[in-house]
């Protein structure tokens, strides 16, 4: 057995290998990123093909259906004209499944409409999955989703839509652009000034400036996850020593990680049990 070790706090420098990392297809990354609405409004004005000015927007949303049951949404924003958008960035299949989209565009619907207002004033929504994999298969790089009549060419007009990016495909157009822009990791890179400044501002920033200071506090949040998870692992032991020695290792695995620049192990270690203890193997940690 490891004796009692010295706890790891991640650097400033294992923190930056960890944002050179970054793309915008990480969601934690988009979160930050997506706090200066111009990144926003120029992702929309892509996807919807129109300028689109945003009123007001929300980060990390959390709503309820009816049954207490929560949704955290990553980017919820409303335009000058009232029509609602929520962003997601989703790595994985189940994360944006078609019933996924329903339950999204339900929640929309439920918190689009004050009490005593009437349903015609319920606000227009889009719901946009950009994601990793091509979940519809149908080898298109974007899909508009909207109800349609049966045995008929006419829409069923109620308001509700729903949008996915698929960045397996990167056409030469408009929506080829954003999605290499979403990949890329070093700004000078991206074909959008917009999300470039953006994405050059976090990484070079010190990590005591305003941008910085968002992203630091985004990776703390990151490798807590981990450290936690490291802290339960020793309590289910009942020693007070394996609840310090779970965290300590899972910290200096973290350190690790970063050093060697490997921000998807990072990521994976935090969530699965596991894999952090091949990985702690591997490393003979």
């Amino acid at each position: 057995m490891l004796g009692k070790m010295k706890r790891h706090k991640i650097s400033r420098e294992e923190k930056r290998a960890i944002l050179a990392e970054f793309t915008l297809m990480d969601d934690i990354f988009m979160r930050v990123v997506l706090q200066d609405i111009k990144c926003t409004e120029y992702i929309l004005k892509v996807l919807m093909e129109k300028k689109i000015k945003v009123k007001e927007q929300h980060l990390q949303m959390d709503l309820k259906n009816l049954q207490g049951r929560s949704l955290l949404l990553d980017c919820l924003c409303e335009d000058e004209d009232g029509k609602l958008y929520n962003i997601e960035m989703q790595n994985d299949l189940e994360g944006a499944s078609p019933k996924r989209a329903r339950y999204h565009a339900s929640l929309l619907d439920m918190h689009g409409l004050d009490a005593g207002e009437k349903f015609t004033q319920l606000p227009e929504s889009y719901v946009i999955f950009i994601v990793k994999k091509d979940i519809l298969n149908l080898q298109k790089q974007i899909y508009y989703v909207d109800r349609r009549i049966r045995d008929s060419e006419e829409y069923f007009l109620d308001g509700s839509h729903i949008i996915y990016l698929n960045t397996e495909i990167t056409e030469e157009n408009a929506f080829g652009d954003l999605v290499r822009d979403f990949q890329r990791k070093n700004p000078q890179e991206m074909h959008s000034a917009v999300l470039a400044r953006r994405v050059k501002e976090l990484k070079e920033s010190s990590m005591e400036r305003k941008g910085g200071t968002a992203m630091n506090m985004a990776l703390e949040k990151l490798l807590a996850v981990g450290r936690e998870e490291g802290r339960e692992e020793g309590r289910e032991e009942g020693r007070e020593e394996g609840r310090e020695e779970g965290e300590s290792r899972t910290a200096q695995l973290m350190g690790v990680l970063a050093e060697q620049g490997r921000l998807e192990d990072i990521k994976k270690a935090s969530l699965d049990q596991e894999f952090r203890k091949q990985l702690l193997r591997e490393l003979k940690l």
